[in-house]
C-alpha cells in the first residue's frame, strides 16, 4: 500500500472521523449576516481566485475570510447545522435549499445523527426545497442558481409578515456537474434517493444454481444493472476521474471555476435587490489529493474539505427585480403548528407542495 493510499484510508476511516468530531468548527449560527449564501463544495482558494480576478459579487481576496465547516460533505453539514440546539435561531430562519440531501434519511452516512435529516418545516420560521421544482435535466442534471435567488428575494422582503430575521440559501453550485463540460457527466440525477448508496454485501447469500434459469438471469440482469449504475456515479465525480488520470487538473479547475462564476453571476442579482448583511460560505470544499483524499467524503478533517471561505458583503435593495414568492411556500408556527400564507393567493399548503412523489 503507497502512502497516499494509506492517507487515504485513514482520513477517511474511524481515525478521520474521531479527529473530524474533536477539531473546532463554526457553525454559521456564531457569525453575523442576515442572509447567508451557502455555495455547495466551493474551496477556499476557488474563491480567492474569482476574488483576486475582480469579480463584482466577491470582495478584495484579503476580506475573503475563512472558518471551519461543521462537515465535509452536505448531509453531514445540514445535520450539524440544523441540530436541536439550534433550534431557537431556525425557528426565525427562512431555509432556502437547492441541495436535496434536505429530504433524506441518511441512514447510510454514518457520521449523521437520527435526529436531523430529513428536514421538514417544523424545523424553520420558513422551509422551501427549491430543488423539488426547481431542477432541470438539460444538458446536465442539476437546479440552476435563478430559482434559489428569486425565492430568497422574494421571502426577504417579505420577512416582517413571514416571521424571520434570516435566511440561508444553499446553492448547489459549483458543486458538479459542471455547466461547461456536460459530456463529462451521464444520466439524470435521481433527486428522491440523493446520496444513497449500496455497499454491495446482502445478509442473505443467494443460490443462483436453486434458481429456475429465468429467476437466475433476471438477478445477473440486476447485478449487471447495478455494477454499471455504480460505474455510472465513479465517472459523474470529476475528482475521481482526476485522480484516475482520465481528465486534466486544468480542465477540472477551469471547470470548477466556471460553476463558481454562474452562481457568483446571480448573487449580484441578489445583492442588489436584498437590503442586510450578506454572507458567502460553502458546506464543504473538494479536495485533490491533499492526505491521499479526493472529491468530498463525510467525516474527513482535511483542511481542504473544512476550511471553507467567509465573505460579507452589504445588500441594497434597488428593486431592479420582483419575483413571487414560490409556490408551497412552508411555515413554522408559534403555536407549533405548521401554516401557509395566501401572498398574492399562489402558496399552496405542505402537502400540495410536497405532493408525495
Amino acid at each position: 500500500m503507497d502512502l497516499a493510499t494509506l492517507s487515504e484510508k485513514i482520513a477517511t476511516g474511524c481515525i478521520g472521523d474521531t479527529l473530524s468530531r474533536l477539531v473546532p468548527a463554526t457553525p454559521i449560527w456564531e457569525r453575523e449576516w442576515d442572509v447567508c449564501c451557502v455555495l455547495d463544495g466551493c474551496r477556499l482558494d476557488l474563491m480567492r481566485e474569482a476574488a483576486a480576478a475582480g469579480h463584482e459579487t466577491l470582495p478584495s481576496p484579503d476580506a475573503v475570510g475563512s472558518l471551519w465547516s461543521v462537515g465535509s460533505q452536505s448531509a453531514e453539514w445540514m445535520d450539524r447545522t440544523f441540530a436541536p440546539e439550534h433550534r431557537e435561531e431556525m425557528a426565525r430562519t427562512a431555509y432556502v435549499t437547492g441541495n436535496p440531501f434536505s429530504s433524506q434519511s441518511c441512514e447510510h452516512i454514518l457520521v449523521t445523527s437520527d435526529d436531523v435529516l430529513p428536514l421538514t418545516a417544523d424545523d424553520f420560521g420558513v422551509f422551501h426545497e427549491a430543488w423539488r421544482d426547481g431542477w432541470v435535466d438539460d444538458d446536465i442534471s442539476t437546479i440552476p442558481p435563478a430559482p434559489l435567488t428569486d425565492a430568497a428575494i422574494a421571502i426577504w422582503r417579505h420577512r416582517r409578515e413571514l416571521g424571520i430575521d434570516r435566511i440561508v440559501v444553499h446553492y448547489m453550485q459549483p458543486h458538479a456537474p459542471f455547466r461547461s463540460q456536460p459530456e463529462w457527466f451521464f444520466g439524470s440525477a435521481d433527486i428522491e434517493h440523493w446520496g444513497q448508496f449500496t455497499d454491495g454485501d446482502d445478509d442473505d447469500d443467494v443460490d443462483l444454481e436453486a434458481l429456475d434459469p429465468a429467476d437466475r438471469e433476471a438477478l445477473e440482469a440486476l447485478a449487471d444493472a447495478e455494477d454499471d449504475a455504480d460505474e455510472t456515479d465513479s465517472m459523474n465525480d470529476p475528482w475521481l476521474r482526476l485522480r484516475d488520470g482520465d481528465l486534466s487538473y486544468e480542465a477540472v479547475w477551469a471547470a470548477y471555476r466556471d460553476n463558481l462564476e454562474w452562481v457568483l453571476d446571480d448573487l449580484t442579482r441578489l445583492l442588489t435587490n436584498c437590503d442586510g448583511r450578506v454572507a458567502m460560505t460553502s458546506d464543504h470544499g473538494n479536495a485533490i489529493g491533499e492526505f491521499g483524499v479526493w472529491s468530498h467524503p463525510p467525516g474527513t478533517p482535511v483542511p481542504a474539505l473544512r476550511r471553507v471561505p467567509w465573505a460579507i458583503r452589504e445588500g441594497r435593495d434597488r428593486g431592479t427585480c420582483d419575483p413571487a414568492l414560490p409556490t408551497g411556500l412552508r411555515q413554522h408556527g408559534a403555536d407549533g403548528t405548521e401554516r401557509t400564507e395566501d401572498h398574492g393567493g399562489d402558496i399552496e399548503s405542505r402537502l400540495e407542495a410536497l405532493g408525495y412523489r
